[in-house]
């Protein structure tokens, strides 16, 4: 028997903030670990006073009640009942108004969880909020009534050249050539919506994804009409980034995007074409069969496949429906990956993410369903809740999410990667830290190489599963020697092999691994290049295509280091294979440059047959529980950026890299910040440290050794440093065993000015230069870098102009070290 997916049913929940609600808070139905919730955050002032609107949408719910937890969720701060519950209006809404108690400590963020029955079941709303303990509020209603002022005037040229044309800073980097994408560098007459015919747009909902005194992150969800021969609807998506002083606001980042929805409809089918409009081809995920008879595509959250031969359309999966107006079922907080389509046109796929409607309402986890193009049915095979976040589900899901045969699906999940036997409704973990590994996959996603690259003894071999027998291979050198993992080369591995003799130290102590040979061997294990070069080394890859450049070093004997020399490239004979129907851009007239599919067969669009499958019922539970609350070794970081986690990783200088490029956010597994951007004083120093060690001469002693030393007993911890390292003991390793507690944070080529986040915290940070020597990082203002430097003698502590101390340590290789306490 099949059915329609049922409709949602779940209340939605919103904080007020002068009356207006804010960002729509989505219910959980299972039970939620809020250390693996970031959400939104909302701040409540002197009186820790909130209220809230629930949406009831034809429900009944009562016994009202809030917590508030600390964000690791250790500590349970308060439990309350709300009584102060309005009676349910003509619009179908109750109004929550409450208190929050005076334990909570000032301008710290905690958990705050709303709790309500709804038709005998228990729902949960979950944000953020912080006690600014004053009514300013970290300047919130300022830096809201911006925001949404910036918006609302983007579709009123004139007051838009008046009020906001100033806050831009468009040249020649911003990209005008599609309304797909607009950013603070786009010409002022794209970011007010260009030659657009914008019929209509909806209110915006406001989500407050990061939020400080200084410093706010804004996103904003609407849809827009867009007029034309036919008109259509997209999704736009707008992202602030601002900063607040009492003289004026500060636009520091603006970016928006516009995605239209697609429909299936037949205006939508060229004779050779399928027109997706205004749209991002990096956010349609495309996949075609093997003779380009059916493909599949996702759009905006919808999948879609289309059978060649037969003109039919189907649109397979999502939760929206144009049929219905229900704001529930555009929320967007879950992605579609295809997995597979066969030559009938039948495809697997996963769904991650928040459940919006259907039997998995209110949850989170992945799910796994094979469409079946002959009886046109959908059927679930399998459904992985989670008590994370559907941000890092999401972001889990993006990294793998691949089927080995018809009855094993392979996911991250924690730090392992499981096997779940779609079948048995089983699982079992099959590489064990797969986030502490290395590892690639080919663009085909039917094996995966990987090796433990946290110690130099995971440099003996590379292991290669092959996904649909889970058979295990190794790939090993010659004795006396080391490899490489680099990547695939369509369906070929790739890596280097290195000599124990050619490993040498840099200038910073840090070993160089200069690869002699790079080999690419295909699946049966057959070597199909083994490049050499007299005298030269590879030190890294970059494999594009059928093309991989090579990084190269000579060793100078001399100085006793490797030095930089001309890259080089390996070719393959192998042309790439452009598939039957490809995604791409085109340029058009009215809406600059849209995406499409284009067809390998022409269509008539007139003919063309629109299917909505229906959903295969079944009895019992296709639920799979999976126990990933074993801890791992690691620290694990997570990177936020907007509203969704870009990046999971365990290390810290590749979690910082991704933050701010982007100016995100870095949390730990316990929920704490460890990096964000802004909300600096105009200058800081760490006086303790200051007063301790300048005018005092250091030169003759390890500056290494002074600097950890300085560290330790600034925070209170005396240890033998020089007997330490005389024994072997890294740096890294020093702080880890002195300052138990502490997060100890290696920044190797990060940048300079991400490291003034903990100097604003009186947070010292060491850096290490080429010669070996160290210095501190021990405060700035808007000029100068202020500096501990072992080596000067009694003038140690001293002002460095902030460009010359960049360019510095740019050119010493950006080693940074410093540390977190939780």
């Amino acid at each position: 028997m099949t059915a329609k997916m049922s409709e949602a049913t779940l209340p939605t929940l919103s904080l007020l903030e002068d009356g207006k609600a804010l960002a729509t808070l989505y219910g959980y139905t299972q039970e939620m670990d809020v250390t693996h919730i970031h959400g939104t955050v909302f701040p409540t002032g002197a009186e820790r006073e909130i209220s809230a609107i629930m949406n009831l949408y034809g429900q009944e719910a009562d016994n009202f009640k809030f917590e508030v937890r600390t964000l690791d969720g250790s500590s349970l701060v308060e439990s309350t009942q709300i009584t102060d519950v309005s009676a349910k209006s003509a619009d179908d809404t109750v109004t929550l108004n409450f208190q929050i108690k005076d334990l909570i400590d000032v301008n710290k963020e905690y958990a705050l969880i709303i709790i309500a029955d709804v038709d005998g079941r228990s729902v949960r709303y979950i944000s953020r909020i912080v006690w600014t303990a004053d009514e300013e509020r970290y300047y919130f209603d300022e830096k809201l009534d911006f925001v949404r002022g910036f918006s609302q005037t983007t579709f009123d040229k004139e007051k838009a050249a008046q009020q906001i044309k100033t806050y831009l800073e468009s040249n020649s980097s911003g990209d005008n050539s599609s309304y797909a994408k607009v950013n603070i560098n786009s010409s002022f007459d794209q970011v007010t919506w260009g030659d657009l015919e914008i019929k209509s747009h909806t209110e915006p909902e406001v989500l407050t994804v990061d939020l400080h005194e200084q410093t706010g992150s804004f996103l904003l969800k609407y849809q827009v009409t867009v007029g034309g021969d036919k008109d259509f609807t997209c999704n736009v998506e707008e992202y602030f980034r601002i900063r607040y002083t009492k003289d004026r606001i500060y636009l520091l980042n603006y970016e928006r995007t516009m995605n239209n929805i697609f429909m299936g409809d037949k205006s939508e089918f060229d004779s050779g074409a399928i027109d997706l409009k205004i749209a991002d081809t990096d956010n349609i995920e495309f996949t075609e069969n093997e003779g380009g008879s059916a493909f599949a595509f996702v759009s905006q959250g919808r999948l879609f496949s289309y059978n060649v031969t037969n003109n039919k359309l189907a649109y397979i999966f999502g939760f929206y429906d144009e049929a219905s107006d229900d704001p529930r079922c555009t929320h967007t907080d879950n992605s579609i990956k295809i997995l597979n389509i066969d030559e009938a046109g039948n495809v697997d796929f996963s769904v991650a993410g928040y459940m919006n409607r259907g039997i998995h309402e209110g949850k989170v986890g992945i799910a796994v369903y094979y469409y079946n193009a002959s009886t046109n049915t959908v059927e679930e095979q399998v459904f992985i809740p989670s008590s994370q976040s559907e941000e890092i589900i999401m972001a889990y899901a993006s990294k793998i999410a691949t089927l080995g045969n018809s009855s094993q699906f392979y996911m991250i999940l924690g730090s392992d990667l499981l096997a779940v036997d779609l079948e048995g409704r089983t699982y079992e973990p099959i590489i064990d830290n797969m986030l502490g590994c290395k590892y690639e996959m080919p663009e085909s996603g039917e094996m995966i190489a990987w090796q433990d690259v946290t110690s130099r003894d995971g440099l003996k071999s590379i292991s290669v599963m092959n996904f649909a027998t889970q058979a295990v291979t190794s790939v090993e050198p010659e004795s006396g020697e080391y490899i490489i993992l680099l990547g695939y080369m369509d369906e070929d591995l790739v890596y280097g092999l290195v000599r124990e003799e050619d490993i040498h130290n840099d200038q910073m102590g840090n070993p160089v691994y200069a690869m002699y040979s790079i080999r690419i061997q295909d699946k049966e294990g057959r070597i199909l290049e083994n490049y050499k070069s007299d005298g030269n080394y590879t030190v890294g890859t970059l494999i594009k295509d059928n093309q991989i450049i090579l990084s190269r070093v000579k060793w100078n004997e001399s100085t006793g280091f490797y030095e930089d020399t001309t890259q080089d490239q390996i070719m393959s004979t192998l042309e790439v294979e452009e598939g039957s129907n490809t995604l791409s851009y085109v340029n058009t007239d009215t809406y600059k440059y849209t995406a499409q599919i284009s067809l390998k067969n022409s269509i008539t669009a007139s003919s063309l047959k629109v299917l909505t499958p229906s959903l295969t019922l079944y009895e019992g539970s296709r639920e799979v529980a999976v126990d990933n609350s074993e801890e791992t070794d690691n620290n694990i970081f997570f990177v936020y950026y907007k509203d969704k986690v870009i990046n999971i990783t365990v290390n810290s200088a590749d979690a910082l890299t991704d933050a701010y490029t982007c100016k995100g956010v870095v949390m730990d597994d316990s929920n704490d910040y460890v990096w964000y951007s802004g909300n600096l004083l105009t200058s800081n120093q760490i006086m303790s440290i200051t007063n301790n060690v300048e005018k005092t001469d250091y030169s003759s002693e390890n500056s290494t050794e002074v600097c950890l030393r300085a560290m330790l007993e600034f925070e209170g911890i005396n240890v033998d440093v020089g007997k330490m390292l005389e024994e072997g003991y890294t740096a890294e390793e020093i702080l880890k065993q002195s300052l138990p507690g502490a997060t100890i944070l290696e920044y190797d080529g990060c940048d300079m000015n991400a490291m003034l986040y903990y100097l604003n915290q009186d947070i010292p940070v060491m850096v290490r230069l080429s010669d070996g020597s160290s210095m501190l990082l021990i405060g700035f203002n808007t000029q100068n870098i202020v500096l501990f430097n072992p080596k000067k003698g009694t003038t140690n502590v001293y002002k460095n102009g902030m460009n010359d101390s960049y360019s510095l340590f740019e050119e010493n290789g950006n080693h940074f070290l410093t540390y977190l306490y939780k």
